[in-house]
């Protein structure tokens, strides 16, 4: 038996005990789908490695729910709070939490408007006693509006990208109809999926270079960032490449983090080692298969030619 309660009924319930509660709504829009939209909140994962005002500890969950321990900070002060997050609705989440006298009740739909634009609509409600809810309410809306733009920075950044990348033809996988908590930590499972087809031999030949100093080399990266684009980071007189998109969600990784030749996905940090390695001499020629295309690079100083087949 199914006793989840909608965001609705919720607020009805605590007001029959005599809270009271004033609402508004944020709302925010963007190219991505609806299921961008509830795998971000899905993903527990990105909360330690993106968000910095913002971290969490799972104490319990099912596919469908999420209980956790949350620690945010806001201005100079870190407020821990209990809270209960759930699927209610087709494109419908409810998170429910109390801080001190105050119930938060919101509920967050995501709609289609347009071919690959997306309204994600959050209604907050605010509940406690008549005396607190008329004299701190507008506080508690500032702090909540405030905390949600924070969020929204680096949260649409990531739906924005999965966005770009399902233009580019990339899809994600998942499990069922809509994404459980325990499938987005799966840290190691490859999501994006894609036809063959979509591989472009010209892009995935051109050449950027990023950092040189006189025509001494770096780092450099071709093609774009999709499932062939490659980075380049030549140190100790040896080049090593590193794929530009990662498998599990599809991050960009041209500015990854790189510590002892490792790269860590800035999304989740799963952690990726070059695909391939090879120590620089002048005027070096070498190939090397990868995602079933052949590259060929010719490499003198700050002259570097690619060919992608």
């Amino acid at each position: 038996m199914n006793l989840m309660r909608s965001p609705e009924n919720l607020v009805k319930s605590l007001k029959k005990s005599g809270v009271i509660f004033k609402s508004f709504e944020l709302i925010s829009s963007g190219e991505f789908e609806p299921e961008d939209v509830d795998w971000n909140f899905k993903d527990i994962l990105h909360i330690k490695h993106v968000h910095a005002l913002l971290d969490t500890k799972t104490l319990f969950q099912t596919d469908y729910t999420l209980t956790s321990v949350n620690r945010l900070k806001i201005l100079f002060f870190h407020i821990k709070y209990l809270g209960f997050q759930f699927d209610s609705g087709p494109n419908e989440m409810t998170y429910l939490t109390q801080i001190g006298p105050f119930f938060i009740a919101n509920s967050t739909r995501f709609y289609k408007n347009g071919e690959l634009n997306t309204d994600v609509i959050t209604t907050y409600n605010v509940g406690s006693n008549m005396l607190f809810i008329n004299l701190f309410f507008p506080l508690i809306k500032w702090a909540i509006t405030r905390n949600y733009d924070n969020l929204m920075v680096d949260d649409m950044l990531m739906r924005q990208r999965k966005g770009a990348l399902r233009k580019l033809g990339i899809s994600f996988a998942k499990e069922n109809d809509r994404f459980t908590f325990a499938e987005t930590q799966k840290i190691n499972r490859k999501n994006c999926v894609y036809k063959p087809s979509i591989f472009n031999a010209s892009l995935s030949s051109k050449v950027l270079i990023k950092n040189k100093v006189g025509s001494a080399v770096f780092e450099f990266l071709t093609g774009i960032s999709d499932p062939w684009g490659l980075r380049g980071v030549i140190s100790k007189n040896k080049l090593a490449l590193y794929p530009r998109m990662c498998d599990h969600y599809g991050a960009c990784l041209d500015n990854a983090t790189l510590n002892k030749n490792i790269l860590s996905c800035p999304w989740h940090g799963k952690k990726l080692k070059a695909i391939h390695e090879e120590a620089v001499t002048k005027n070096m020629k070498f190939t090397l298969s990868y995602n079933g295309k052949n590259f060929s690079f010719n490499i003198n100083n700050d002259l570097i030619k690619l060919t992608v087949t």
